[in-house]
C-alpha cells in the first residue's frame, strides 16, 4: 500500500507516561534492483559479525516511521530515496532473543538516487545483493524472517527469534549493548509462524523491471 501524504510537525520531545505497551520499533527498507534482487549488509562487528542483516535500525523519538526507513537507506546505502517512494510492505510483531517484545515495519522500494554503497564501514563490511526468495543461509534470523514475509505478501506476522550461536563474554556485552534500556521479559521456546487471518495477506504484484 502506497504511503500516504501527512503533515511534518516540527520534532518535539516526546513524553512517554503510562503503562502502555511501549516496544522498541526497528524500521527497515528494502530496495530492489530491477532484477528482483535486494540489498542486503554484513555486520562487521557483535553480535551477529559476518552475518547479513536488513537495511534500517531503530526509529527515533519524534521521527516518523517513513522518515526513519529512508534515513537508514541513506545513512547505509548512500542513497536518496523520499518518503512518497517508499511502500509499507508489512509489520512484524516478535521477540528477540532476551524474551523482549520489538515491532518492526518493513518498507521498499525500487526508486532512489545514487548508487547503492557501504557507507557505514564502522558497522558493516560489505553490500550484498540477493533474492529475496532465497536468501544466503548467513542471513541474521530477523533477516529470512523479514524476506520470507514479503515473499509471502503477508502484511502481518509474529514470531519468537531463536537463539543464535554459542553464547560468549564479548558477544554478551555486545548484544546487552545493542538491546540496552529495552525492558525484558522471560524468554520463550521459539515459535513458528503466527499469521493473520487471509484478510490481512495480500497477493503481492510482481513489480520487477519497474524501477
Amino acid at each position: 500500500m502506497q504511503t500516504a501524504p501527512h503533515p511534518r510537525p516540527a520534532p518535539a520531545r516526546i513524553e512517554q507516561t503510562g503503562p502502555g505497551y511501549r516496544p522498541l520499533t526497528k524500521v527497515v527498507l528494502l530496495a530492489l534492483r530491477s532484477d528482483g534482487q535486494v540489498a542486503l549488509v554484513r555486520r562487521a562487528h557483535l553480535p551477529d559479525r559476518g552475518q547479513l542483516a536488513l537495511v534500517g535500525g531503530r526509529l527515533e523519538p519524534a521521527e516518523w516511521l517513513d522518515e526513519a526507513a529512508c534515513r537508514g537507506a541513506s545513512r547505509t546505502l548512500g542513497i536518496r530515496v523520499g518518503v512518497h517512494d517508499i511502500e509499507l510492505s508489512g509489520l512484524l510483531h516478535y521477540r528477540s532473543e532476551q524474551g523482549a517484545g520489538r515491532l518492526c515495519a518493513v518498507f521498499a522500494t525500487q526508486r532512489w538516487s545514487g548508487e547503492p554503497r557501504n557507507t557505514a564501514p564502522d558497522r558493516f563490511s560489505e553490500v550484498v545483493w540477493a533474492d529475496p526468495g532465497g536468501p544466503p543461509a548467513d542471513c541474521r534470523a530477523l533477516t529470512h524472517a523479514v524476506l520470507n514475509q514479503y515473499v509471502a505478501g503477508t502484511l502481518y506476522s509474529a514470531l519468537a527469534l531463536p537463539p543464535t550461536g554459542p553464547a560468549t563474554a564479548e558477544g554478551t556485552a555486545a548484544r546487552a549493548a545493542e538491546y540496552e534500556g529495552e525492558p525484558q521479559a522471560p524468554v520463550r521456546e521459539p515459535a513458528g509462524w503466527i499469521t493473520a487471518d487471509d484478510t490481512t495477506a495480500s497477493a503481492r504484484p510482481d513489480r520487477r523491471g519497474t524501477k
